[in-house]
């Protein structure tokens, strides 16, 4: 890995990213074009994938890798954040995992708000029913774009 090229991340929800939640009693399927967005986002970025949703619970990486794959996607899933503690939000899960490693930039894809110090610049909101749009593509580029400058 070159040296002078950081690294970025995608911390990704699942559900009401790439799973639409359709009806509110059911989440849904993963929903194919919000997975070519994401795939568009990885190819301009070269970003990597640390899934930061409760999908992470009772998978390996290479089981959350094999399940994206199977719907089309073409990036790399590095990682998943940590459990928190009792209490604690995703945000801090994003936080600890951040602490821990080393990145040039980071961007968060959540149909929720993630609350924790610096983490809502880093934010981008889908709407739960719709999932990752090709609208949504822009602002994630530039933001990974914008904080994974090389200094």
């Amino acid at each position: 890995m070159a040296l002078d090229v950081p690294r970025r991340v995608i911390f990704l929800d699942i559900d009401g990213v790439l799973a639409p939640i359709r009806h509110w009693d059911r989440y849904g399927d993963l929903e194919p074009a919000c997975v070519e967005v994401l795939n568009e986002i990885v190819t301009h970025t070269s970003a990597e994938v640390v899934v930061s949703s409760t999908w992470r619970h009772g998978r390996t990486v290479a089981e959350l890798q094999v399940m994206l794959e199977e719907e089309g996607f073409t990036g790399c899933v590095v990682d998943k954040t940590p459990a928190g503690a009792p209490g604690e939000g995703r945000g801090d899960e994003i936080a600890a995992w951040l602490a821990a490693h080393t990145v040039g930039g980071y961007v968060i894809i959540d149909d929720h708000a993630i609350h924790g110090e610096a983490l809502g610049d880093r934010l981008v909101v889908t709407h739960p029913g719709c999932g990752l749009r090709p609208s949504d593509a822009p602002r994630v580029i530039e933001i990974l774009m914008r904080f994974g400058a090389a200094a």
